[in-house]
């Protein structure tokens, strides 16, 4: 199921892209260690969503020093702030090597789940305004 609905969507369509592509990969893992625990899809699942958030991050980060957002030293210490939990989160779940979804690994998604979604309502809304304001979207 896509959770990513209206109150995420930032009217930047290559960002709203990425963050919708994010969202989707996180449903298809979580639905995935729900269903089979930890398999070698679950694997190649969160090894796509690394990349893909690393890959957005990074866009968002060049798009902000192409534009001088004023916003660009906070927003890159969001993103690594969002790397360090995702990466703890993947070690823990991949290292655990029980296969299964246990109660504090699927605490630990939601939390991730909640972050994520914090940072596109917060700092990536303004940033996003700021682009639409300055006639990109």
């Amino acid at each position: 199921m896509d959770r990513y609905g209206d109150a995420l969507v930032l009217g930047v369509e290559s960002i709203d892209d990425e963050h919708r592509h994010l969202t989707q990969l996180f449903d298809e893992f979580v639905t995935c260690l729900k269903e089979e625990g930890l398999s070698e899809r679950a694997r190649t699942i969160v090894e796509a969503a690394l990349a893909a958030a690393n890959a957005h991050f990074e866009h968002e980060e060049a798009l902000m020093a192409e534009t001088d957002y004023p916003g660009t030293a906070e927003e890159k210490f969001q993103h690594r702030m969002l790397r360090l939990h995702l990466t703890t989160l993947v070690g823990d779940v991949l290292n655990t090597g029980t296969g299964s979804c246990d109660p504090v690994t699927m605490d630990n998604l939601d939390t991730m789940r909640r972050l994520f979604t914090e940072h596109i309502q917060g700092p990536d809304r303004d940033f996003a305004n700021f682009l639409r304001a300055i006639g990109i979207k």
